[in-house]
């Protein structure tokens, strides 16, 4: 990924990897050292088109996942 300038804040895009949660068809996937671009002074990330289409393909095969971990859910309530 190319060095740009966030859209948002005007901060310097630099390339990272990161652990990414990805919703696909009502699954929750947890992908880890995916490639992105993410902004020095904000925090915004910038996926390539392959990133995201790589995502997909990983989140169909979740069944064959190397781990699995269980995650509270729980409802928002206003006091």
């Amino acid at each position: 990924m190319k060095e740009f300038e966030c859209e948002y804040c005007g901060g310097v895009i630099q390339p990272k990897k990161v652990t990414v949660e990805h919703w696909y068809e009502s699954k929750l996937v947890i992908i880890r050292d995916v490639p992105v671009g993410v902004c020095g002074e904000c925090g915004e990330r910038y996926y390539e088109a392959a990133t995201l289409e790589q995502l997909d393909a990983i989140a169909r095969e979740s069944e064959s996942a190397q781990e699995r971990i269980s995650v509270p859910v729980m409802a928002f309530a206003l006091s």
